[in-house]
């Protein structure tokens, strides 16, 4: 009897040594956060300091964990262009990043100012590394000296004892097609993923949780989780069992799963910090080894109860918001009202819209006014799809919610065009199946069923239509984005030599700040 006893014992001692082997260790990702620091409830935008919050009470209920970022962390966002990213600094040690993917809006200011970026703005004690294996200069064929190609980060278990967790951080190799003119020219993006990281991964060979940080998207499809790439065929051949997990972003998808060969747990959320993605590792710290691996998506509470520190946070954004100046207004300065939702939906892209035709008048009556153009010159405002970002909802409307709907702030340029080019222009930008239709203002475009152009008529704030003819000569306005062959669009539709040369012109979200104030926010 006593024999047996001492048995249960031993079992029962073994047994609970097992389980205290064991621990969870959670890694945190946020993707695609694009600068939504401002709670938007019209717009299902949480706040960051909602985001912050809920990160800071998952950190609290798995004690071991790293948090990092996917990429696309600004760009996007008005605000966020205001006020010179001076909060993502502070948002990111609110959170507990330090580690981020390279997106294609990480290349919106330039290479300069990436290399430089936050200097000015950065809090004491944290400081943000970019990881990114796959990106080259084409001068040297080395990375860049402000990325790194992996890192890992160490989990403090005890006194003694550490969990190590490394990353190969990786780039879409389409990011130069997403990217205005000249701002990566200087940069190689290799799309063959997997050769990157066979390069690299002796880099992290000691950590115990191997993973890739991803600015690559995802979607869900029939219920799992697939690639979203230019190079998706060789991030799908990806088989290296010595990784435990994916990272992903940029496509916008909520997506929670596991993907190719080897069932890698991929947790992508969405964009604007509406999901706190989170990968839950089992591992056996005696033998130092992954048990089990769990990938989930987290909801936000905009509602969530905010510590001291969030609300702090919360409280340098509304102040910015009430004393910064753009262009003479205040961003919380009211325009006017607008009496019903005006839509504007980017997953709803193939066709014109409201906002898509005030945004391009816009264009247009700013190049009117500022070159001394009558109000039958025939001037057109043209703009693709993806650089207006939401329509208007119904209530009050401030230059911050103007802002926020065509947020990136390009240059204007204007150009003369022979109409049988602007034929061609315009029907390329009405099957522009990927990126989605060319927006237009002034301009009646008569269609057969095919959506190819019959008709041009461009109208004019004076009263007059006239005609396009295939010999005549006409003003047309886009954002330099698009001048830069972005979205698709062929460079040899804006040739330089018929650019036109008007000093003063403002940059596109001020164009419609202004075009709005003027008409009181009235869309026709």
């Amino acid at each position: 009897m006593m024999k047996k006893s001492l048995i249960l014992l031993l079992m029962l001692l073994s047994f609970f040594g097992a389980a205290a082997q064991n621990v969870t260790v959670a890694v945190f990702s946020l993707n695609d956060f694009h600068g939504a620091f401002l709670r938007d409830d019209r717009k299902n935008i949480k706040g960051a300091a909602a985001v912050a919050q809920t990160l800071r009470n998952l950190q609290e209920l798995y004690p071991y964990n790293v948090t990092v970022s996917a990429g696309d962390n600004f760009g996007g966002s008005y605000f966020y262009n205001v006020t010179k990213g001076r909060t993502l600094p502070l948002f990111f040690q609110t959170a507990g990043i330090e580690l981020s993917a390279v997106g294609n809006h990480e290349f919106d200011d330039g290479l300069v100012k990436l290399a430089d970026k936050w200097s000015k703005w950065r809090p004491e004690g944290w400081n943000l590394k970019y990881v990114c294996a796959n990106v080259t200069e084409k001068a040297t064929g080395k990375i860049p000296s402000y990325f790194q190609p992996t890192a890992t980060v160490s989990i403090p278990l005890s006194e003694t004892k550490q969990i190590k967790v490394g990353f190969v951080g990786l780039a879409t190799s389409n990011t130069p097609f997403q990217v205005s003119s000249g701002k990566v020219d200087a940069l190689s993006f290799n799309g063959d993923y997997t050769s990157v990281v066979n390069q690299y991964k002796s880099e992290i060979a000691d950590a115990d949780i191997r993973l890739l940080l991803m600015h690559i998207g995802t979607n869900m499809k029939d219920g799992a989780p697939i690639w979203a790439d230019r190079d998706s065929a060789n991030i799908s051949s990806f088989n290296d069992r010595d990784f435990h997990g994916l990272l992903t972003g940029h496509s916008h998808e909520a997506v929670v799963g596991t993907i190719n060969s080897n069932d890698y747990p991929v947790v992508q959320g969405h964009w604007h910090g509406n999901y706190i993605n989170i990968i839950r590792f089992t591992v056996d710290t005696v033998a130092m080894r992954v048990l089990k691996a769990e990938p989930e998506i987290i909801s936000v509470n905009e509602n969530i109860r905010l510590d001291d520190t969030c609300k702090r946070f919360e409280a340098v954004c509304d102040s910015l918001v009430r004393h910064t100046k753009v262009g003479g207004y205040n961003m919380d300065q009211v325009i006017g009202t607008i009496e019903e939702e005006i839509i504007h939906d980017r997953s709803d892209k193939y066709k014109k819209t409201k906002i898509g035709e005030a945004v391009c008048r816009a264009y247009a009556e700013t190049v009117r006014e500022k070159g001394g153009f009558g109000k039958n010159e025939p001037i057109i405002g043209l703009s693709h799809f993806g650089s207006i970002r939401s329509g208007f909802p119904k209530g009050t409307l401030r230059v911050i919610d103007a802002g926020e709907t065509l947020p990136f702030e390009n240059t204007l340029c204007p150009f003369y065009i022979s109409g049988r080019v602007l034929k061609e222009l315009v029907s390329y930008g009405f099957h522009n199946m990927k990126y989605g239709w060319l927006q237009t203002g002034w301009l009646k475009i008569e269609t057969d069923a095919n959506q190819n152009v019959k008709r041009l008529i461009i109208q004019t704030p004076g009263g007059k239509n006239i005609k396009v003819k295939d010999n005549g000569k006409y003003i047309f306005v886009v954002d330099s984005y698009m001048a830069g062959g972005g979205d698709g669009y062929d460079k040899k539709y804006f040739d330089p030599e018929n650019k036109l040369k008007i000093d003063g012109l403002p940059v596109t979200t001020g164009a419609f700040i202004d075009y709005l104030i003027r008409n009181k926010a009235k869309i026709d």
